[in-house]
């Protein structure tokens, strides 16, 4: 394996990266979809994409846009063999506003980090690997068999129809990482399945909030005999519902408290039964879910009140070994055991789970990589965290942070000593790759 390069930047050169950064999380590119718009994805998203690719040609790389403006990318090298870089450019939304350091898109910069919505998923990451191809392109260090090509999605935290198209009209990549991961690297992935759960509606209890579903809703309105009030809670990844405080279900708790119709009711009777003992698991839908990529969790990611019912959606993280055929009619039938026809659940969408063999060759230089930087002896991760990696059987989840929990938070943040570890290991990882045989 090749010496691994120390590399630290001028205080000059860090400064501007963190300044590239700060420009792009300013960018409040949450993706919108409407393949009739000539930014399918929105106008805001399209905006980071020109971003990220003009500064990649102020580096020196050749850029592509996609003339549809549904990705882009940069690359440098003449070889046939692809190192893909899979990052992307879009974000959930701000989310409760008044819990944020400034605004979401108002980045801080303090003397130890970089605050502000994308700062950490996926902009971050995204400008640094940028620059790690610049300095395996300024010194010279790719082979003639081998290009690096940095693929800019712009709809990850939604359908991932960005970076299908790419795949469409590109085949894969020779090899591949994604930025979006959590240190050391994520070998499993657990299914991702998104479904909506219908209750009846109790007279006098109105209940909406959430933004999107893969993000801990930190505020709920609940308006009970009229009388508005806002439930606030503590937002977060939704891969990780343990970790912070979900609005929706404290209003649900507070209503049934000042409605004695809707303590009886079949929605609080679901949520006492399942969601007030802090596990995330529901252990009475799904017996013995669980795996080597661990336990299935639910985040209660939306609810809305319509003209005679609740609409709640779920964002259920499986593991690996089950189907969604089995999550499917373990949660019907628990539904219908329970409540009867009037609770029932719409299958609202799904991604395939990732798993690749701990000691394929990918892993094996990457992770190699990661524990001579760190000197460290750490083993590759399974979450339930969705990334691009799942597109792409010959890549992998790798970096950029310990604290993925902080993605789709309130204060989002990035530490100045992860951004500097992890440009050095990216260069690395970069300059590696290109000894690996599938």
């Amino acid at each position: 394996m090749k010496k691994f390069i120390t590399y630290k930047q001028s205080k000059e050169d860090f400064d501007e990266m963190i300044k590239n950064i700060a420009n792009i999380c300013a960018i409040p590119s949450i993706s919108e979809e409407d393949f009739s718009s000539e930014f399918p994805f929105g106008k805001e998203t399209d905006n980071a994409l020109n971003y990220a690719l003009n500064l990649a040609k102020s580096f020196g790389f050749n850029i592509y846009k996609d003339p549809k403006n549904r990705y882009g990318f940069a690359e440098f090298g003449n070889g046939d063999k692809i190192i893909g870089i899979l990052a992307h450019l879009d974000v959930v939304p701000a989310g409760d506003e008044s819990q944020w350091r400034t605004s979401a898109f108002v980045p801080v910069i303090t003397n130890e980090s970089i605050i502000g919505r994308g700062s950490l998923d996926d902009k971050g990451p995204a400008i640094i690997n940028l620059y790690a191809m610049k300095y395996i392109h300024d010194h010279g260090l790719l082979s003639n068999e081998w290009k690096i090509r940095i693929i800019f999605g712009i709809s990850e935290e939604t359908t991932m129809k960005s970076m299908k198209s790419y795949l469409a009209d590109f085949k894969d990549p020779y090899i591949s990482y994604t930025p979006d991961g959590e240190w050391p690297l994520i070998y499993a992935e657990k299914m991702i399945y998104v479904t909506e759960i219908h209750f009846p509606k109790v007279p006098g209890v109105e209940l909406n909030g959430g933004d999107v579903v893969n993000q801990i809703p930190d505020s709920t309105s609940l308006v009970l005999n009229e009388k508005p009030n806002i439930i606030k809670g503590i937002g977060g990844h939704g891969s990780t519902p343990e970790k912070g405080d979900n609005a929706i279900i404290k209003a649900i708790n507070i209503a049934s408290k000042e409605n004695k119709e809707f303590a009886k009711s079949k929605l609080f009777k679901f949520i006492k039964e399942n969601l007030n003992s802090k596990s995330f698991n529901l252990s009475n839908i799904f017996k013995n879910y669980s795996d080597f990529s661990g336990e299935l969790s639910a985040n209660l990611g939306i609810i809305r009140t319509l003209k005679n019912e609740y609409v709640l959606t779920f964002d259920f993280r499986v593991p690996v070994s089950h189907k969604i055929d089995d999550v499917t009619k373990s949660l019907n039938d628990y539904l219908k055991d329970e409540f009867g026809d009037d609770v029932f659940s719409k299958l609202q969408g799904f991604k395939e789970p990732k798993y690749i063999e701990q000691d394929s060759p990918i892993v094996r230089i990457l992770m190699d990589t990661y524990n001579e930087a760190m000197n460290s002896n750490e083993k590759p991760l399974a979450i339930g965290g969705g990334t691009f990696a799942r597109l792409i059987k010959t890549c992998v989840a790798f970096g950029s942070t310990k604290y993925m929990h902080l993605m789709h938070g309130p204060n989002e943040y990035f530490t100045f000593d992860e951004i500097k570890s992890s440009l050095e290991i990216y260069i690395n990882a970069l300059n590696r790759l290109q000894d690996l045989e599938k």
